[in-house]
């Protein structure tokens, strides 16, 4: 989709005066990309979807007739993708906002410390735009196909969260910490019309602005960007242009995301790449192993030949010919002309061939092993059994590939949400249709759930080891990060825990009892 839309938009980055005479991505000043990074993204999606160039095998038999086949596929790039999002991110993290400066301190949090204003305006926009089921699907896409782009926008008193692939995506301006102006596009089909939504992002040095541009395609398939279009044709409750004073918003009401891989494809780029992008190799050795081991079942199945003769005919009534009978769905017997008469009269025969199957699936899973290393997983994360593809269910070490992986995730995805909030924040006290007057200076906290990803026992086992098995940490501390408890619940705990303990135990006491007489 990215390159299409670049070719459609050439045109309309020339009238807004960007570019002069435009005949590639290179023509735009302050753009780091070109039509070469665009083309990638465009292949790693296909990859994403299923749909990579070698999955159609070409060949032409030998009277010259071409012919298709559909190879198998694994599908890797959407396990692998699906994988790191999920211990990325899930619907057990929490994100919460405090007035800053006013932060629970370590060691004294409480029950209510996230029952304040700012908390309360955002748990209440990220539930509306069910952001912790979008958020986990988004990131997948993240780590799909190189980026993800979110923007927050304010429509019928409600702040609203839109997200956008990395398809969608046009970076225009960059500094040391990211994209700072971009184009996102949406496409969308009213009535049979074909619609593309140009969503400009720019600034200067007082305001953040954002423009918007529909144009209807003049084609009945959408191929070409069209004309433009006014905005109420699809999109009534939209400003053509709408400015963001700096001296109340501090950042720009879109965030983009992407893996915390290096670009090594462009030094240059602010784009990123998917966690695969380095292992297409690997990738299409993957499907070719696997088709070979489909074949080779198919190839494998049971064939028995039988001379002719033992086989019925029938005479034809126009020629007077007899012609054997072949019931074509029966698929184990193939006939050949064989000997009925002599000594040496031809039989039944068994040709099957013997099937190779634990080749093909040796194969495959040392590619899996070696498609693991490359994408940032640990060894035997991913598993080939000989029907389906299988995922580690067990949790990982703290030590290990996937464990380190994931962190390093983390810290782009924790500074997205952060950035993604307090935006909202921002455009929910500026904004005049929302109902909130409380501040957006606040301090955002991400707190990932690492519950499916850090083998605690083990930790435990290694640190009990080194230190001799002695105790590792206070009650009070173990019983609140076992329980997700703040520190005065914890204490509350501790001290109920405690008083069962101190109570005299029942048998005890019967025997102490034992014997009196409570006659006076």
């Amino acid at each position: 989709m990215l390159r299409d839309l670049w070719l459609k938009i050439k045109g309309v980055f020339a009238r807004m005066g960007l570019a002069k005479t435009i005949q590639s991505l290179a023509d735009v000043p302050s753009l780091t990309v070109d039509d070469t990074e665009l083309q990638r993204i465009t292949t790693w999606t296909s990859l994403y979807q299923g749909a990579p160039e070698w999955l159609n095998e070409r060949w032409t038999d030998r009277e010259g007739n071409p012919h298709i086949d559909a190879t198998m596929s694994l599908h890797m790039p959407k396990v692998s993708a699906k994988r790191m999002a999920t211990l990325v991110f899930n619907r057990a993290a929490t994100i919460t906002a405090y007035e800053r400066d006013h932060e629970p301190q370590p060691g004294k949090t409480t029950a209510t410390d996230d029952q304040n204003e700012p908390n309360m305006m955002l748990q209440q926009i990220l539930e509306r735009n069910h952001f912790k089921v979008n958020m986990e699907r988004w990131l997948e896409y993240c780590y799909a196909t190189g980026g993800m782009v979110a923007r927050e926008y304010v429509n019928d008193g409600e702040v609203k969260i839109r997200f956008a692939a990395a398809d969608s995506i046009i970076p225009i301006s960059q500094d040391a910490n990211g994209i700072t102006e971009c184009v996102i596009a949406s496409s969308k089909v009213v009535d049979g019309k074909h619609y593309t939504l140009l969503e400009w992002h720019r600034e200067d040095d007082q305001y953040y602005i954002v423009e918007n541009q529909l144009y209807r395609s003049t084609t009945t398939n959408g191929s070409d960007l069209g004309t433009r279009c006014p905005l109420s044709e699809v999109y009534p409750q939209l400003k053509e242009k709408s400015l963001y004073d700096k001296a109340t918003y501090t950042r720009p009401t879109f965030q983009y995301l992407k893996p915390n891989i290096a670009n090594n494809f462009n030094l240059n780029s602010p784009l990123g790449v998917p966690i695969y992008a380095n292992a297409v190799d690997t990738l299409r050795m993957l499907d070719e192993a696997y088709n070979g081991l489909m074949q080779e079942m198919q190839m494998g199945r049971r064939r028995i030949v039988a001379p002719d003769y033992m086989l019925a005919d029938v005479k034809d009534p126009k020629t007077g010919k007899r012609k054997w009978v072949v019931d074509w769905r029966e698929r184990v017997y193939q006939s050949y002309k064989g000997n009925q008469t002599g000594t040496q009269r031809d039989e039944i025969k068994d040709i099957t061939l013997p099937l190779r199957n634990d080749q093909f699936i040796d194969t495959i899973n040392s590619l899996l092993r070696v498609y693991a290393a490359q994408v940032g997983f640990s060894a035997g994360t991913f598993s080939f059994d000989g029907e389906a593809l299988k995922t580690a269910t067990e949790v990982v070490s703290q030590n290990s590939e996937t464990y380190q992986t994931k962190n390093s995730h983390e810290t782009l995805v924790e500074r997205f949400i952060q950035d993604l909030a307090t935006s909202c924040l921002e455009l929910a006290k500026n904004a005049t249709g929302v109902q909130y007057s409380d501040t957006a200076d606040v301090t955002i906290v991400v707190n990932f759930d690492d519950s499916i990803a850090k083998d605690r026992d083990e930790n435990a086992k290694y640190y009990q080891t080194v230190t001799g098995n002695k105790t590792l940490m206070p009650q009070r501390e173990a019983i609140k990060r076992a329980n997700a408890l703040d520190d005065e619940t914890a204490d509350k705990w501790l001290a109920e825990i405690k008083a069962d303990e101190s109570d005299p135990d029942v048998e005890d006491v019967l025997t102490k009892t034992a014997g009196e007489d409570d006659d006076a």
